[in-house]
């Protein structure tokens, strides 16, 4: 499996992230960058990613509600809420996790307009995460230890895993005095603080105010807190804030997005030549009707006898094959034919004169007169012998 690209974001400092990748180990896989949330987006290009989100903006809490259905559920919660947020619950947006053993259920709450203006940044540059969650989910709580991570003027606090906070750093031993008081919360058995490298202030401060059998674990970390993160947020994964109206659509595949443009170009050029099919196809439609119609007019000025009109080309050629000799048989001889064959065999007689000639029904009838009755006979033998044709 691809590693995943792990982007810690403070909307206050654009060009102060920080990220790497991360294995299913939950182990960095590469080195730590910063800078620019563009500068980022060049590796989250090639990886899922998801953004650690500084804590600051959101209100990380838990409800106990009798109600089992998650969309309800949903509804429910901010009303639960709304004595302990100063916001108009109408002005923010809350995710639910899921509901523990013990009846209650994390709820995350973060203002439209903050979080708009957060996927607003990351739209520009170019990067469409899978999740959004908070960082200080991504500490090492669980329900035996508490955890502490100091980072400049801010401390985070998760007492479990789905219960956290974000406070000033200078009201950090009372808080943890208070809490460990709280008849509600679980004491700790061990309390882990994380540090800047050399930083130590705030050790005396916080040994002062907890119990002597409460066990205090320093471990420092350099450069940057995402180093703790990484191996921890996959449970802070259920509290995705990239749900309900900011669920992100499927990625489309690249290679879709490639052909896009091409295809859309092939289907305008197809339309337009169907079009130009069509129109010519209805031009030629009107003039070959406008033909039909001088043709049949040509023909009933040519042969006004005809009453019946089928199809006045074909009827047309027909009457012209009859006027040219040939028939509808196509085998009889033709009245020049006849008058070439019959004028050789007269004109070879000097003594015959031609009375009348008539031709009907392809039968040519020639009236002549001799000087006796041998010559017609020898006249009519020349005939019978001519090939017509």
């Amino acid at each position: 499996m691809a590693d995943t690209l792990l982007i810690h974001f403070n909307p206050e400092h654009p060009d102060a992230a920080a990220w790497a990748l991360v294995n299913t180990a939950g182990e960095l896989s590469t080195m730590l960058a910063h800078g620019s949330l563009d500068e980022a987006a060049l590796v989250a290009e090639k990886h899922n990613t998801v953004i650690l989100l500084d804590s600051t903006a959101i209100h990380i809490d838990a409800v106990k509600l009798p109600i089992r259905n998650p969309q309800k559920l949903l509804r429910a919660a901010p009303f639960a809420l709304e004595e302990k947020i100063a916001d108009d619950i109408e002005d923010l947006h809350f995710v639910t996790g899921r509901t523990a053993s013990n009846g209650a259920t994390p709820v995350l709450a973060i203002r439209h307009d903050i979080f708009g203006r957060i996927l607003k940044q990351l739209e520009q540059s170019g990067i469409a995460p899978m999740a959004v969650i908070p960082d200080t989910l991504c500490l090492t709580a669980n329900p035996t230890q508490w955890a502490i991570l100091l980072d400049d003027d801010r401390a985070k606090v998760q007492f479990d895993q789905f219960d956290a906070g974000e406070f000033d750093r200078d009201m950090l031993a009372l808080l943890l005095k208070a809490e460990l008081k709280k008849a509600t919360r679980q004491p700790p058995e061990k309390l882990i603080l994380f540090t800047p490298d050399g930083d130590a202030s705030e050790t005396d401060s916080i040994q002062a105010v907890i119990p002597e059998q409460l066990e205090l674990v320093k471990v420092s970390y350099n450069t940057h807190p995402l180093v703790i993160y990484c191996g921890q947020y996959r449970q802070a994964l259920s509290l995705n804030l990239l749900q309900n109206t900011y669920k992100p659509k499927p990625k489309v595949n690249q290679n879709r997005l490639r052909w896009r443009l091409p295809a859309a170009l092939a289907a305008v050029w197809l339309g337009l030549y169907l079009a130009i099919t069509g129109v010519q196809y209805y031009e030629f439609q009107g003039s070959n009707e406008k033909l039909q119609v001088e043709i049949e007019n040509l023909y009933r000025k040519t042969f006004p006898q005809s009453q019946r009109i089928v199809n006045a080309r074909v009827q047309m050629e027909q009457k012209l094959d009859e006027l040219k000799g040939l028939g509808n048989t196509g085998s009889d001889a033709s009245l020049i034919s006849l008058l070439a064959a019959a004028g050789d065999a007269l004109s070879s007689e000097q003594s015959i004169a031609v009375q009348s000639i008539s031709y009907r029904r392809n039968t040519l009838d020639i009236e002549v007169t001799a000087a006796n009755l041998l010559i017609i006979e020898q006249l009519n033998k020349k005939l019978n012998k001519t090939e017509l044709s």
